[in-house]
């Protein structure tokens, strides 16, 4: 995997981006609700909460990456048990295939590099990929690790079990995107849609700002934004858990 220090670099870049997002979101919130930029701010504590959905999202990223990665990974590892490497040997040749894949620096080449170093360690296979897995955090890599540890303790035919394996994560991935390219459409839409009510307003803020001189100046009309703020916030949150589907 990635060293400590590129890991906390990389987050610490997306928690800045996120911060100045979620800033400029409460700024432009609180000139279109109450038509002061500087009234968002009563809403400082959703800067840590846009923060952390924004690391949810930036984990899920990776993690559908490196599962990604680790199918290419493991299928070249098959390849190499079909041609009649051993389990060990056949880690050890796909790293030329990762590497022409994903280059040296990549999470997954780093990951199965470990477990090769692992080995000319004489630490068993088993160990060195369940380590990999807890530091990788990805369901299909975890998920075929106690396979791995099962099939070894059993005695079982290792190569058809890791072949069979595979094939399974590899299935399960390709549904995984083929649902995100399904609803990838809707999710465009629902993006456009989570900024047509603010593009309305600040239309016709610029447009006719007169019409909105009592829903800024009186408290009907801040309570009246209030709710209308409200409703938005509540809609976008179902929308986001409507288009938020789990394999």
């Amino acid at each position: 995997m990635l060293s400590a220090a590129r890991k906390s670099s990389a987050r610490r870049g997306w928690l800045v981006k996120s911060a100045a997002e979620s800033i400029g979101l409460l700024l432009l919130t609180g000139y279109l609700f109450y038509d002061k930029a500087a009234a968002g701010m009563i809403f400082f504590p959703y800067i840590l909460f846009y923060m952390k959905k924004s690391m949810e999202r930036y984990e899920k990223k990776r993690r559908e990456k490196l599962a990604a990665a680790f199918r290419d990974g493991m299928q070249a590892v098959v390849a190499a048990l079909a041609a009649g490497y051993s389990v060990e040997n056949a880690f050890r040749e796909s790293l030329n295939e990762l590497e022409l894949l994903y280059g040296r620096k990549s999470d997954i080449y780093s990951g199965f590099a470990k477990i090769v170093n692992k080995l000319n360690l004489n630490v068993n296979i088993e160990e060195a990929f369940a380590d990999f897995a807890e530091e990788s955090g990805v369901e299909e890599i975890t998920a075929f690790a106690q396979v791995l540890a099962y099939a070894k303790q059993s005695g079982g035919n290792l190569i058809a079990i890791i072949r069979d394996t595979t094939d399974s994560v590899s299935e399960k991935i390709e549904v995984k995107r083929e649902i995100n390219t399904i609803i990838s459409a809707k999710k465009l839409e629902q993006n456009i849609m989570n900024f047509v009510p603010m593009g309305i307003i600040l239309y016709m803020r610029i447009s006719s700002s007169e019409m909105f001189d009592k829903l800024y100046k009186s408290a009907s009309g801040i309570m009246i934004m209030s709710v209308c703020l409200a409703v938005y916030c509540a809609a976008k949150v179902i929308a986001d858990r409507i288009t938020d589907i789990k394999v």
